[in-house]
C-alpha cells in the first residue's frame, strides 16, 4: 500500500517513523512548499518521489491513501482534494474547523466510496479494551465522575514563529488538544449527553484561548469534566470515579497502563506497552479497513467524529470567557 503525506512537520516524522515499521505500507511520496524540509525528509526516509506542491502529489497515480499533517485549517481543504483524486484519506485531527466543513468531507467520501478517517490514535490501542471491561463490569461501581486534562505549556518558539498554534482563526487550546479528552470520555461513556458547558480563558493578548474547561453531564447524572492548555502544564490523566473505587490511566489519549483503586482497600495494575507506538495501531486499522473495502472504521466512524465536533462547536460557542 503505497502512502503519501502533505505536511512535513514533527507529527508528520513521528508518522514516518511508525510506517517505516510496517511491512504492509510503504511511504511512496511526501510533499511540502520548503525545500529544506523536503529534502531533509526525503533523506531520512528514503523517499525517490518528492514534491514541491501538495496538488502534484494528490495527482500521483501510484498513491492508494494520504495522510494530511497540515495546519488545521487546511485539513478539510486537502481531505477533499485527496477524495476527489480517488485517494483514501487519513487526516491529523481536527479533521475540520467545525461539524459543518467536516460534514462535507465525509459526504465526498460517501460519494466517492473512499475511505477516511480522523487520526485520533487513542482508539485504537490495544489497552482501550481492557479498560472499557473493567469500567462497565461491577467493579468500580456506579460511575458517578470522569475527569481528563491534557494541559501542558506552549514552546516559546512557537510564539515567536507565529506558528498556526497562536493563529486566531485555527489556533487555541481547544482545537489543538480538546480531542484528547473529548474523545476519551466519548469513547467509554458513549454519546447519551444531555448538557454541555464550557468555560475558556484567553491566552495573552492572541485571540486564542489558552485554557478551557468543558463539563459533559450524561443522562444517567454521571458528571465528565475535561480540561485542556496551551498556558500550563498538568498530569495529562483520567481519572473514573465510582462508588466503590476508582481507576487512574496515565497519558490515557495513549494509555499503557492503568490503575484500579477499591475503597475495600484492594487495588490492581493493568500494563499494555506498544510494540512499536502508539501511531502503529492506528495504521494498522486504517490498511485493516482498506483490505476489507470499508470507507469508515467501526472503532472511529464517521457519525463518532462529526459528534464529537458538534460538542467541540458546542463547547467553544457558549464558552464563558473567564479571562482577566
Amino acid at each position: 500500500m503505497n502512502w503519501g503525506i502533505i505536511g512535513l512537520g514533527n507529527i508528520a516524522r513521528r508518522f514516518a517513523d511508525s510506517l517505516s515499521q510496517n511491512k504492509e505500507a510503504t511511504l511512496y511520496a511526501i510533499a511540502s512548499r520548503t525545500k529544506e524540509k523536503r529534502n531533509e525528509f526525503a533523506k531520512t526516509y528514503a523517499i525517490k518521489t518528492v514534491y514541491e506542491s501538495y496538488e502534484a502529489l494528490l495527482n500521483d497515480s501510484n498513491l492508494d491513501i494520504v495522510y494530511i499533517a497540515l495546519p488545521h485549517a487546511m485539513h478539510k481543504e486537502y481531505s477533499i482534494k485527496a477524495l476527489k483524486r480517488g485517494l483514501a484519506v487519513l487526516s491529523e485531527k481536527p479533521g475540520a474547523l467545525n461539524k459543518k466543513d467536516l460534514e462535507e468531507v465525509v459526504s465526498m467520501a460517501k460519494e466517492n466510496n473512499l475511505f477516511y478517517m480522523e487520526a485520533i490514535k487513542g482508539r485504537f490501542v490495544p489497552l482501550m479494551k481492557d479498560i472499557k471491561e473493567v469500567i462497565h463490569s461491577s467493579i468500580l461501581g456506579d460511575i458517578l465522575e470522569v475527569k481528563a486534562d491534557f494541559n501542558s505549556l506552549i514552546p516559546t518558539d512557537l510564539i515567536q514563529s507565529n506558528h498556526y498554534i497562536v493563529d486566531p482563526v485555527q489556533g487555541g487550546a481547544m482545537y489543538d488538544v480538546g480531542i484528547y479528552p473529548v474523545n476519551f470520555v466519548i469513547d467509554v461513556f458513549g454519546k447519551d449527553i444531555k448538557n454541555i458547558s464550557s468555560v475558556i480563558k484567553k491566552y495573552k493578548e492572541y485571540q486564542i484561548d489558552g485554557y478551557f474547561m468543558i463539563e459533559l453531564l450524561y443522562q444517567n447524572g454521571m458528571k465528565a469534566i475535561v480540561e485542556g492548555a496551551l498556558d500550563r502544564n498538568g498530569k495529562k490523566e483520567a481519572i473514573i470515579i465510582g462508588t466503590k473505587g476508582k481507576m487512574i490511566i496515565p497519558r490515557y489519549y495513549r494509555c499503557e497502563e492503568f490503575y484500579v483503586e477499591l475503597n475495600d482497600g484492594t487495588s490492581f495494575h493493568k500494563q499494555k506497552p506498544f510494540l512499536i507506538d502508539d501511531m502503529a495501531y492506528e495504521i494498522t486499522e486504517v490498511e485493516t479497513c482498506l483490505k476489507n473495502q470499508q470507507i469508515q472504521s467501526d472503532k472511529l466512524s464517521f457519525e463518532d467524529s462529526l459528534f464529537m465536533m458538534g460538542v467541540l462547536d458546542t463547547a467553544r460557542s457558549n464558552a464563558k470567557d473567564y479571562s482577566e
